[in-house]
């Protein structure tokens, strides 16, 4: 690969994308090679009838770029991989005359003939159209591939297999694309373009033990009847294995299934009751909190808990699930979402100071470099302006920026989800930031109060705020009423608003009112499938709680001093030093310099997620009396996409797979509703909460693994 294409410097390391690995494609899906284009399941089209389409519509805009060449051994594009993707590249590009092959390594549409035995597949999503005149309705995997078969006969597309890409390099603006055959050997093909639709499926994940390379170890179920009258142990605890089991187990195989977890808790919600059916009936045995370690001609060792028990076994079939093709990627040049390189590292540090400048100079502190005395410390002066009506600072040219960049990413934002429901949550965003966060507090409100800024008690109430409860000054100079009633302002801000939101609302307050939020689902939205996920991140959730636990103290010890109900030294030093830190620490650094910071690397909650006491204050409400949830359906397909766009680092799939409704009882969803938006299937819908409240502790954190 040439040096403008591939950058060789790699820190080898990639943060989990949801539970999805993505090559870095950009909005055509061409990849950081220039005229290299990845569709289908290794491009986020896990579903057929979506593949196809895609294939279809990157090869559209590929066809565009093909101007006239007159030698005959260059092709214009070269497609790898015969999959639904990779057809559905092919049909546009015969439809455009362009001068194109299709390598594939083994067999047109490979994974769907690796299907088992008379499956049936569905021509799912209903609603959309099938490009390029392909037909593709339900049916049985024998029927479909014998159509498409006669489809691609009839059509005369340029297929060349079994033949296999085992390398490629850029040169002089051309691939050169090495081949790999049995019969001729090694081949070099020259193509201007590439389409790469290689999928996923065929690097399924090993068993990495001794004896796995045994003929009775099998990936794939061809047809249940081959294991009829033998003992099979099925590994594995996901829908493939569990199908597997029961279509084994009826056609009369003696089943054994084994699963490291205690439960089927991925698969789907009638797969779950059917084999459970069959256990509790005797049909399939199953062993829990097991996994194969050894597997020999005639049984297999299994070790669970530190111990290894030996079954008697003829066969052994392992669903582990697919891996992405990580050193075929890499061999080409490839560059995975995420990846951290030197210019990525380069880009968040350079976030980083941005968002640390931009904070220091709005929450008006005297850190470096524009404290008095240092190299910018002429800046906050220069920021001053006076506007006739009011004098303003860097706190109110950093509000302007904040909602400019509401502004500008929420329309963006608006434009990207196409559902009424988000276009309603992303103006409800921009209005409140430019109305109630913005425009009363800063523009209508100093011609009428003295202290305008006391409204933002209002809107960002307690514990987000701590002197949303407190107004010392009015108190201190004997105004008494003007104090309680911005105190009492305050108080129902938090302690009735705010639940009777969460009652119907769940926390909703995050997504569609919050100003922290508004900054993370606008401008964060490019960056919300970086979300932290897994037990450790589930457990640091705590922190918020902490943070909460922390506020009440420090409010009241401010009060005290306000109000002088205990006269103690010693509590007015304390005082001074909890306000301190915990401005220093919570509202400066927490909530503004890191939460922001992070946003290209932890995504866009990091701040709401881990921190933010407000949301943990909605989360015990709504544990307890939220009415609002989201629901699934029993048609997931298992693509991820739920979980890989949820920025609350929720594994959505696993409640969709269950067809198991989610609410803030089992997770710490804000319901933005953007798995509902993002699945392709129509599993998931927003309503009312059916189930009684989680019994989970008042603050306890909640983790799916449980």
């Amino acid at each position: 690969m040439a040096s403008s294409d591939l950058l060789k410097i790699s820190f080898e390391f990639s943060p989990k994308l949801g539970i999805r690995e993505l090559p870095q494609l950009d909005a055509n899906h061409q990849s950081n090679i220039s005229g290299l284009y990845v569709v289908g399941d290794l491009a986020d089209a896990p579903i057929i009838k979506v593949a196809l389409n895609q294939g279809y519509e990157v090869a559209e805009k590929v066809a565009k770029q093909l101007s006239s060449t007159h030698d005959p051994n260059i092709l214009d594009v070269a497609i790898i991989g015969a999959g639904p993707a990779g057809i559905g590249a092919a049909l546009a590009l015969k439809e455009a005359g362009a001068r194109f092959v299709v390598f594939e390594k083994g067999q047109p549409f490979q994974t769907i003939q690796n299907f088992p035995k008379a499956k049936h597949i569905f021509s799912e999503p209903r609603e959309m159209i099938q490009k390029g005149n392909f037909w593709f309705e339900d049916a049985s995997k024998e029927d479909l591939v014998s159509r498409w078969g006669k489809s691609l006969e009839e059509r005369s597309l340029p297929i060349q297999q079994p033949l296999e890409v085992v390398g490629m390099e850029k040169k002089s603006g051309l691939f050169h694309i090495k081949l790999m055959s049995e019969e001729a050997g090694e081949t070099l093909q020259k193509a201007r373009f590439v389409i790469l639709a290689i999928g996923r499926r065929a690097a399924v994940r090993k068993l990495n033990a001794p004896g796995e390379d045994l003929e009775k170890v099998a990936y794939t179920l061809r047809d249940p009847e081959d294991y009829r009258g033998k003992k099979l142990l099925v590994a594995g605890g996901g829908d493939s294995a569990v199908e597997a089991a029961i279509s084994c187990a009826q056609a009369g195989a003696e089943v054994t299934i084994c699963y490291r977890g205690h439960e089927f808790s991925r698969a789907k919600a009638e797969n779950r009751q059917q084999i459970e059916a069959m256990i509790q009936q005797g049909q399939i045995q199953a062993i829990f909190e097991s996994s194969p370690v050894e597997v020999h001609e005639t049984s297999v060792i299994l070790a669970s808990h530190g111990e290894h028990t030996e079954i008697p076994n003829d066969q052994v079939l392992v669903f582990f699930g697919t891996k992405l093709p990580r050193a075929f990627l890499r061999k080409l040049g490839i560059r995975m979402a995420g990846e951290m390189d030197f210019f990525r590292a380069a880009w968040i540090a350079s976030f980083a100071l941005l968002t640390y400048l931009v904070y220091v100079l709005k929450t008006k502190n005297s850190f470096f470099p524009f404290g008095e005395g240092q190299v910018l410390g002429f800046v906050p002066e220069l920021l001053k302006v006076d506007l006739g009506f009011r004098t303003v600072d860097a706190s109110f040219w950093g509000t302007c920026l904040y909602g400019t960049l509401i502004l500008i990413f929420g329309i963006k934002a608006w434009r990207k989800y196409p559902s009424p429901v988000q276009k309603r949550r992303y103006v409800s965003l921009i209005v409140a930031q430019w109305v109630f966060l913005f425009g009363i507090p800063e523009l209508l409100a100093p011609f009428i109060i003295e202290r305008p800024w006391k409204l933002y008690a209002l809107t960002v109430p307690w514990p987000l705020s701590i002197w949303s409860l407190i107004d010392a000054p009015s108190w201190a100079n004997g105004d008494r009423l003007t104090a309680l009633l911005w105190i009492g302002a305050g108080c129902f801000s938090a302690f009735v608003v705010i639940p009777l939101i969460v009652r119907k609302h769940g926390q909703r307050f995050c997504s569609y009112f919050c100003g922290c939020g508004g900054l993370a689902e606008t401008l964060g939205d490019l960056w919300r499938h970086l979300a932290p996920r897994g037990k450790t991140a589930y457990q640091a959730e705590w922190f918020g709680r902490a943070i909460l636990i922390l506020a009440i103290p420090v409010t009241l010890l401010i009060l005290n001093d306000a109000w002088k109900f205990f006269a103690s030294d010693a509590l007015y030093n304390t005082k001074a030093f909890a306000q301190h830190w915990y401005g220093l620490m919570v509202d400066f650094w927490l909530a503004s310099v890191i939460g922001v910071a992070l946003y290209p690397y932890l995504g866009n909650r990091v701040w709401c997620r881990f921190f933010c006491p407000l949301r943990a204050y909605m989360e015990i409400l709504s544990r307890k009396f939220s009415r609002i949830a989201i629901h699934a359906n029993k048609k997931c397909i298992g693509c991820g996409e739920c979980t890989r766009f949820c920025q609350m680092g929720i594994d959505v799939q696993s409640f969709a797979q269950r067809a198991t409704s989610f609410d803030n009882g089992n997770s710490s969803c804000i319901h933005c509703g953007i798995c509902v938006q993002v699945c392709p299937m129509d599993v998931l819908s927003l309503g009312e909460r059916e189930k009684k409240p989680s019994e989970a502790g008042f603050m306890a954190p909640y983790y799916p693994g449980k």
